[in-house]
């Protein structure tokens, strides 16, 4: 697992977890996990920083210089991970990607703050193809000469069981990659603005959240190789169930960095279209960040429910005349994006009665 040093901080209870590890050895860790929000009260002044732009690199690391002194004091001496997307490697699917040139705004960013190697991370769910494939196929692999940083493929790191919701409301067992457990792990999470097709949208919790359950690569038998889509488990009400209590688990981004220049709509998270919006926008607090992501993407977001359920557990703010939101008016940068041609579906269980008593 990344990260070795165990520590206190004000964010987070820790507890010992011993569990299976992807090698089979019984591992000891102490990982991430949320405080009750009566501890931890919804901050009134969660910040935002919105730029506008052409150029990735240098929209990201635009939107991360207003919230330097804030970064510089939460990183400390953790390792940085930056986790980038790439639900599928295939190099025609590029739109899918985060795209190169963010994370180079990013490293730009974190060079004069940050003197270790940085370690960019994906665990892809393609089936039994490897992170480094979408390295390779993206053009992430110059930045190696570029920076200090390492490449790594979370699939082969340890993991260690947590339980999520499966069919029937039954507890279902799910091998969750260390590194995103570990609290000795600054998490930055980079990806575009994304239609879904069964969550409305992909923004900084979707990325960590669907990353966290392994992809056995190595398994021989190709049953039960990818435990990503066991998150699905009880349909698109479970998958935003199960983002959700990933997230009560410490599965969340530490700091959220969003492009909108060239952002995806329609058959997202894979198939859809590009969309030159132009914008970008980073936040230590990844709930404000993606709910003005939601909001860039203009679209609805009372339908957008895990990041409700988030902000009622006290994770973050999502009201957004509580955030400070630094940059131009970014009511006059909002596109709306087309969603997913089966939205209808993904409506279905949102107009069922009780799950508007909660």
């Amino acid at each position: 697992m990344i990260g070795t040093r165990n520590e206190t901080t004000s964010r987070r209870n820790f507890f010992k977890h011993i569990s299976a590890g992807a090698a089979g050895l019984a591992l000891g860790s102490i990982y991430r996990s949320s405080e009750s929000s009566a501890r931890t009260p919804v901050p009134d002044n969660s910040q935002v920083s919105f730029v506008t732009g052409t150029d990735q690199r240098e929209a990201a690391y635009l939107s991360l210089k207003p919230l330097e002194k804030e970064i510089r004091k939460a990183i400390q001496d953790k390792q940085v991970v930056i986790k980038v997307n790439m639900g599928q490697v295939r190099k025609d699917w590029w739109l899918n990607a985060t795209d190169a040139n963010q994370v180079r705004g990013i490293l730009d960013f974190l060079k004069p703050i940050y003197d270790k190697k940085v370690i960019v991370a994906e665990s892809t769910a393609a089936g039994a193809t490897s992170t480094m494939e979408g390295f390779e196929n993206y053009n992430y692999m110059p930045i190696l000469k570029e920076y200090n940083v390492k490449f790594t493929d979370l699939n082969d790191e340890p993991t260690f069981t947590q339980w999520i919701k499966g069919e029937n409301h039954h507890p279902l067992a799910l091998n969750i990659i260390g590194t995103f457990l570990d609290p000795n792990v600054y998490l930055i999470s980079a990806t575009r603005l994304k239609s879904h097709n069964c969550v409305i949208a992909t923004l900084s919790l979707k990325n960590v959240a669907m990353a966290s359950p392994i992809n056995h690569y190595q398994q021989k038998s190709r049953e039960g190789r990818n435990e990503k889509p066991l998150m699905h488990s009880g349909g698109n009400r479970g998958l935003s169930y199960n983002m959700f209590l990933l997230a009560t688990m410490g599965v969340r981004p530490d700091l959220a960095v969003l492009d909108g220049v060239v952002g995806m709509e329609g058959n997202g998270p894979v198939n859809g279209t590009p969309v030159e919006q132009g914008v970008a926008l980073a936040s230590t607090d990844w709930l404000a960040a993606d709910r003005l992501g939601v909001e860039m993407m203009g679209m609805d977001y009372s339908e957008v429910k895990y990041l409700q359920w988030c902000s009622a557990a006290g994770m973050g703010q999502d009201d957004l005349s509580k955030i400070k939101i630094t940059g131009p008016d970014y009511k006059k940068h909002i596109t709306k994006y087309k969603l997913h041609e089966n939205i209808d579906k993904q409506r279905e269980w949102l107009v069922e009665d009780f799950t508007d008593k909660g």
